[in-house]
Order: C-alpha cells, then structure tokens, then sequence
C-alpha cells in the first residue's frame, strides 16, 4: 500500500489518525523489507507486532513467519484487518493496550523467549514498552523496531 492509497483509505473510512496513539503508518516497501530482513525469520518463528495499523507489515510478517500476534488498540481499523488477514491461520489479532498486554500476570511471567519482536512501534507507547521488555526475566529474544527519532534519543539519554 503506498502514501496515496493509505490515504483514500482513511478519507473513505472517514478515519482520522490518532495522535494519543502514536499512529504512523509505514508504507515504504523498501523500509519494510529492511525490516523484515534484520528479523532473519523462519517458518519456526512466532512474531509479536505492536500496532499493525493496516497490516503493511504483517503481510510481509506473515509471508515468512509461522506465527504472527498483533496487538491492536484502535478498533476502528479491525474490519479492515479482518477482511485482509482474517483467514490466515497462523495471524491472532489482540485488542489491547499493548503495555497493559506484557503487564497482565499470565503474560508478565511467560516466557516469550522463543518469540520476536517487529514493529513500527507507535510512538505513545514506544520507550515504557521497550523498558518493559527489557525488564522481562523472559522477554523476546530478538526486537527489530522502528521508532521515531525523539523516542530514540529519549532512550539513549
């Protein structure tokens, strides 16, 4: 999906992005092959994705990946969702808050280290998850993220 269609999506679902998500949409296909690439997934591979908006990168997730768990807080894109990767089997869509998901008990003490972590992660949650993780006795073993560039200099500080 390029820059345009994106945007008639949004204009036709009358949907207005949200600045208290941190919603970005990546559509560069080059920069989201990137990002796939440095994830050196498998068919074995389960993949978490943090805000998969409209799926830009899940589908390329998917194509390699044997499992994808998105975690989805804006609801208003979910028909969206389900229409293009409703059938996947191997694709689960969580709608949550993606910081309340690793902090409920049964997910704050399972291990996850057998998963990856991928995402343009939205910005309203990127450094608390990020520290979180990191925090996590059994956290992913491998995060590949894409974060805007005041978030990075707000965890390198």
């Amino acid at each position: 999906m390029n820059l345009s269609e994106i945007r008639n999506l949004l204009r036709e679902e009358d949907i207005l992005l949200t600045r208290s998500l941190g919603q970005t949409f990546m559509h560069d296909q080059n920069q989201l092959r990137k990002i796939v690439g440095l994830a050196k997934l498998t068919a074995a591979d389960h993949v978490i994705e943090i805000g998969p908006g409209l799926g830009s990168l899940t589908g390329l997730l998917l194509q390699t990946a044997g499992h994808v768990t998105a975690i989805e807080m804006d609801r208003r894109l979910e028909p969206r969702r389900r229409k293009r990767f409703g059938d996947e089997p191997h694709f689960d869509l969580q709608h949550c808050d993606a910081l309340k998901f690793f902090q409920q008990p049964q997910n704050q003490s399972a291990d996850w280290s057998d998963w990856k972590l991928i995402s343009n992660m939205p910005y309203s949650v990127a450094s608390p998850l990020l520290v979180d993780l990191a925090a996590m006795a059994n956290g992913p073993k491998l995060l590949v993220v894409t974060l805007q560039l005041e978030v990075a200099q707000r965890l390198c500080a």
